[in-house]
């Protein structure tokens, strides 16, 4: 929505099925943890711009519900996070091809790995406490409505005139009302994911 565009207008709101990330995985491989990281040049692409840039799927899965957002980071060499020049970096990715210009060896890229996780993890926490927000509204909601449901269905069961049906009505009801916020009890538990689908080295 455009209110969640504001708070994080860096993350689109798209999975690793959209056309723009799967044209990315073409021209680059899929990241792996440990594998050497790619050092490549972009054309129109300004030569002061050199750093590590990557894209991150930030996850938060429960029963039945999943949200996702892929969010671009570019962090420069000395450290420092340019949220418009990832936006940028990402919308050159799409409209010219990459040049691979070499491989860091394994140590450098593991290094570089560690340090590019710590800054997505800042910077991600941002996504992450708002699908976590959205998540918790879904449940309300669904409590909302199962609580309402049960409710008109009280009322009308005490309508009933025979006490020992009305009684045993109401003992059946009772029992699907706790069956349902049980289900809706574990239905809240999350489980937050962030990884990366693509990590490269920038050089002009």
């Amino acid at each position: 929505s455009a209110k969640d565009y504001e708070k994080t207008p860096w993350a689109r709101h798209v999975t690793i099925d959209n056309p723009n990330i799967r044209g990315l995985v073409q021209n680059l491989p899929r990241f792996i943890p440990c594998q050497p990281i790619p050092v490549v040049q972009i054309p129109g692409l300004s030569s002061k711009v050199v750093g590590f840039w990557g894209l991150w799927k930030i996850t938060i899965s429960a029963i039945d519900w999943k949200h996702t957002r892929i969010m671009p980071l570019f962090v420069s060499d000395d450290g420092r996070v340019f949220t418009p020049s990832a936006r940028r970096i990402w919308d050159q990715f799409l409209s010219a091809t990459p040049t691979i210009l070499r491989h860091l060896d394994l140590e450098e890229s593991a290094q570089a790995f560690e340090q590019f996780t710590c800054a997505a993890e800042r910077s991600g926490k941002v996504i992450h406490d708002e699908l976590l927000q959205i998540h918790r509204e879904y449940i309300k909601k669904e409590r909302e409505k199962i609580l309402y449901a049960f409710t008109s269905q009280k009322k009308a069961i005490e309508r009933i005139g025979l006490p020992q049906v009305r009684n045993y009505r109401l003992r059946q009801l009772a029992r699907e009302k706790r069956r349902l916020l049980d289900d809706l009890d574990q239905r809240s538990k999350v489980v937050p994911e962030m990884v990366p689908i693509i990590i490269v080295r920038i050089e002009g």
